[in-house]
């Protein structure tokens, strides 16, 4: 198992993930990811623009794996 840390950025504000998770797979960070990115949608704000907003996914040794938009339908519903 591995510890992958979820980041939010906009390129302007950052969320920045100090706890990490554990991962089985390349899928499970995917999958993940995707719910950082809408429960941080939920928490905000309805007419937030999240355009934007991408999860920034770094493994324990700070190295960049995977980069996830937020979700386009999430968006579309959160508006």
């Amino acid at each position: 198992m591995a510890v992958h840390y979820f980041h939010c950025t906009d390129g302007v504000d950052f969320v920045l993930d100090r706890v990490g998770q554990n991962t089985r797979s390349q899928q499970d960070v995917h999958l993940r990811a995707c719910l950082v990115a809408n429960r941080m949608m939920r928490s905000v704000a309805p007419d937030m623009d999240w355009s934007n907003w991408v999860v920034s996914v770094q493994n324990r040794r700070g190295m960049m794996v995977e980069v996830v938009p937020f979700p386009a339908e999430a968006r579309r519903e959160a508006a």
